[in-house]
């Protein structure tokens, strides 16, 4: 169930802040009401509002959108009030473009609404008329109880606030208050929901007030059902509107087919990484220093696919075993757990890792480091050479990633692997533990 909205503003009162709205103190009451109707009924599984608000709100890439839309909004009026119309539409509609996209109006609709009037305003300003009148609806169409203090505005502009709330009034499609049937669909997807219902209460001026239902079903990309009802009508007639629009729908599928796939989400990311293997043919630990890149997608929620390769070179050990420093390529992965919290995205992913090592030899003996392992002093079998081989084992990593904004993210990981193969070079040089940290995208 989509927020109550409530077409019950009047002309004459535009420029009338000390006169109460009509009906605005039993909104709340009203739609606790429809929502106990519906949660009673056995064939619906209802979200509330307030739970689609704070699902919303929960989502750290929305908020900062809706903190770039505020500074937009902000800057805007910095434009108006210097005189510049033309400037100030630029930055309010970029700012209304962004609480549309990020469903605001369905968080808090008076900043949206806000935005809108004042986009209209400076409009009309910059002497676009039909332009403003447009947008200026728009904005009634959010808030149409919204007042405005008298002589606040030019005569002009009063004239042109009242001339788009009387037009909203007498030709606004109160059955689609959240928008057409494109965005009802964008709105379904972004909440996962199999259907959206949406009530209107309708001020009918002398007459007694309706609510307008309008039930839109996700999977077929439609309106399937509408009412007009009376206030005083709403216990007896609600139960038969929804029995009438559930009769229509197919059967119920089965749960996994109830909903169309999640969007693909996919993160990439560039990181430094540092490397240490726990065993190792030399009698001290030596470090290695390279760059990752890597990337993963959702598969379902709770699970992803992920995949990376580094590519690092090694450092000297303190006793220089290493007879020369050596890179490898390490490729990794396979499919592992994911959890979004807030602004942190926590994954676990276990995976297979292999290894291809350059020019790796090493050696204990003085002999062989000051004449080289081919000269008749050195004693052969003292060194490991492990020259271009291919290591191959089970790899297990943890990454935390921060969200920055809508898209970037910071990245921290740990990981270690097992190689297994071939057997005659893993026992030499095993067990890499290993260190990232980056800067990720989110597409």
């Amino acid at each position: 169930m989509l927020p109550l909205r409530a077409a019950v503003g009047r002309s004459g009162d535009l420029f009338a802040p000390e006169r109460p709205v009509p009906y605005t103190a039993q909104i709340g009451e009203l739609e606790a009401r429809i929502l106990a109707l519906l949660q009673a009924q056995p064939d619906l599984e209802l979200v509330a509002p307030e739970a689609i608000r704070l699902r919303l709100l929960a989502d750290h890439s929305a908020r900062t959108a809706a903190g770039i839309a505020a500074e937009r909004y902000r800057l805007g009026l910095e434009y108006y009030h210097g005189l510049a119309p033309v400037r100030a539409a630029e930055s309010l509609r970029a700012a209304s473009r962004i609480y549309r996209e990020t469903l605001q109006d369905l968080v808090a609709i008076k900043p949206y609404a806000d935005t809108l009037f004042m986009l209209g305003v400076s409009i009309f300003d910059g002497g676009d008329a039909v332009g403003a009148h447009v947008v200026l609806k728009d904005a009634f169409a959010q808030a149409p109880t919204r007042r405005f203090r008298p002589r606040f505005f030019s005569p002009q502009v009063e004239a042109a606030l009242s001339a788009a709330l009387v037009d909203y009034l007498s030709s606004a499609n109160f059955s689609r208050p959240f928008g057409d049937v494109a965005r009802l669909s964008a709105i379904a997807a972004r909440l996962d929901a199999d259907a959206l219902l949406s009530v209107v209460l309708v001020d009918a001026g002398d007459a007694p007030p309706e609510l307008w239902l309008t039930a839109f079903r996700a999977r077929s990309g439609q309106v399937e059902a509408e009412l007009r009802l009376p206030l005083a009508a709403l216990d007896s007639g609600l139960e038969p509107f929804v029995s009438r629009w559930l009769s229509c729908l197919p059967p119920r599928a089965p749960a996994a087919a109830l909903r169309p796939p999640a969007a693909l989400s996919l993160r990439i990311d560039t990181s430094a990484s540092y490397a240490l293997y726990m065993k190792q043919p030399t009698r001290r630990a030596f470090h290695s220093l390279g760059f990752v890149t890597g990337a993963s997608g959702a598969l379902r929620p709770g699970f992803e696919w992920h995949a990376r390769i580094t590519m690092d070179t090694s450092l000297s050990d303190p006793y220089r075993d290493l007879l020369r420093a050596f890179n490898s390529v390490r490729i990794v992965a396979g499919v592992g757990f994911a959890l979004d919290r807030g602004v942190w995205h926590l994954a676990l992913h276990p995976g297979v890792d292999m290894r291809l090592l350059g020019s790796f030899v090493a050696t204990t003996d003085p002999d062989c480091k000051l004449f080289g392992p081919a000269h008749r002093l050195c004693d052969r079998s003292t060194i490991a050479d492990l020259d271009s081989d291919v290591l191959v084992g089970p790899h297990v990593s943890a990454s935390a990633s921060l969200e920055l904004g809508r898209r970037f993210h910071l990245r921290l990981a740990t990981s270690i692997s097992a190689y297994i193969l071939p057997f005659d070079s893993s026992d030499a040089l095993n067990t890499p533990w290993s260190a990232e940290f980056g800067l990720g995208y989110r597409f």
